[in-house]
């Protein structure tokens, strides 16, 4: 179903205030696929089959199981993105997004992966924030990652936010990550897709399931704007507001997901 903005003037307000939930979505033949992106200089070909293989030391891979319709709205439509490893650079994450930013579940990954980057490097985080962000989000990220990320601000400071979202990592277990890595996003079970002409594009509303929160699924919306090429995030507070900490009641400590 599609819903058209002006039925729904606040949702205008809320992407400006940071605010609001908004989906991500894949298209309506998505079903399991495998692909890799690779860092700078690496070298791919493909294999008979149709499988690529990839000749570079450090390569990362993902598949996605499942798939939410971009087209038509289908509640609770789910998506698991499964990949090595995350990407470290701006450079990067610019080939991690050349694959995973054409699907709208892609596109909450590729948020995830940008607010990882930020937790070790803020410019190059930024950077990344930027791309996977409209520039009407990206601000409202900014300002709240920065003390999520900074060591002196006490129980904000939440270097384990990206790690609630992997499957297995939970505060009982030092949010330690089941390994290879995984991600499962889902359409909102409420919220359908909602035409934009500020965004020039459908919003998607959708959900990314974290054992961080009280609350597991957290909205986080998307749009591919007219003439562009990737979806990216238009609003998403729900994924960075403060998480739980470290269960007191485990000896574990948490360890950084790149060290993982």
């Amino acid at each position: 179903m599609r819903i058209n903005l002006y039925t729904t003037a606040a949702l205008a307000l809320a992407l400006t205030a940071c605010g609001g939930n908004v989906a991500p979505e894949q298209t309506a033949t998505d079903k399991t696929s495998t692909a890799p992106f690779c860092t700078p200089n690496a070298s791919a070909t493909k294999a008979e089959g149709g499988e690529i293989a990839a000749a570079a030391a450090n390569t990362y891979t993902y598949q996605t199981e499942g798939g939410i319709d971009a087209k038509v709205y289908k509640p609770k439509e789910t998506a698991t993105i499964t990949f090595s490893d995350f990407p470290k650079t701006v450079e990067e994450f610019k080939k991690a997004q050349e694959t995973l930013g054409t699907t709208p579940a892609g596109a909450v990954l590729l948020e995830l992966f940008a607010f990882e980057i930020y937790n070790h490097d803020h410019a190059a985080g930024t950077e990344c924030l930027n791309m996977a962000n409209t520039s009407s989000n990206v601000d409202c990220v900014l300002r709240i990652l920065k003390d999520r990320y900074n060591p002196s601000y006490g129980d904000y400071y939440t270097p384990q936010l990206v790690a609630t979202f992997l499957n297995g990592a939970t505060p009982e277990n030092g949010y330690k990550a089941s390994k290879p890595f995984k991600v499962t996003v889902r359409s909102h079970p409420k919220n359908g897709y909602e035409d934009s002409n500020s965004l020039k594009g459908t919003v998607l509303h959708l959900e990314a399931f974290s054992n961080g929160y009280d609350t597991n699924w957290r909205g986080i919306s998307v749009v591919k704007s007219k003439g562009e090429k990737y979806y990216k995030v238009v609003n998403n507070p729900a994924t960075y507001t403060q998480c739980k900490p470290v269960s007191f009641k485990t000896d574990d400590e948490y360890t950084d997901i790149w060290n993982q």
